[in-house]
């Protein structure tokens, strides 16, 4: 894997973008930890296992196709710009992005607050170990900055 200071060969400055263990993990610890409050609250009020199973059951359904579509809907590459983030979607479309503001979560977690073309805000996570560790830092650098300079 390239980091983002080293020339990549025909002008590609998109760093690819892994499935996050760390992601994947705290969506399936939130998915189990809400489906047994389900359970409890459930079988607390009918006091009949089955009904609370079923209840179980299909919260742990829902939250589990949620964070599918959502791991699904994240961009597979990021092009870091001195003005911003270049974001590849999984169609192939991308997007150019203004870092607007930040958020990190010791060397973990970073989660940016992005502006498009019409001051659209959106919020993307981006873990350490879905990408290498010289553009994680780069990325931490380069949005304290633009937060900064909106303040």
């Amino acid at each position: 894997m390239a980091s983002a200071f080293v020339n990549r060969p025909h002008g590609d400055a998109n760093v690819v973008m892994r499935p996050s263990r760390f992601l994947a993990g705290a969506m399936l610890a939130f998915a189990a930890v809400a489906s047994a409050s389900v359970f409890q609250c459930v079988f607390a009020h009918t006091e009949h296992a089955g009904h609370a199973a079923v209840a179980c059951g299909v919260t742990l359904a829902a939250l589990g196709l949620a964070s599918y579509r959502w791991l699904r809907a994240r961009p597979v590459a990021l092009g870091l710009h001195s003005d911003g983030l270049t974001l590849r979607e999984r169609d192939g479309a991308t997007r150019h992005l203004r870092i607007a503001g930040y958020a990190q979560w010791s060397d973990r977690l970073l989660a940016l607050t992005l502006c498009g073309a019409r001051d659209r805000r959106e919020t993307l996570l981006v873990p350490a170990d879905s990408i290498d560790t010289d553009t994680f830092r780069q990325l931490a650098v380069q949005a304290r900055r633009a937060a900064a300079s909106h303040l």
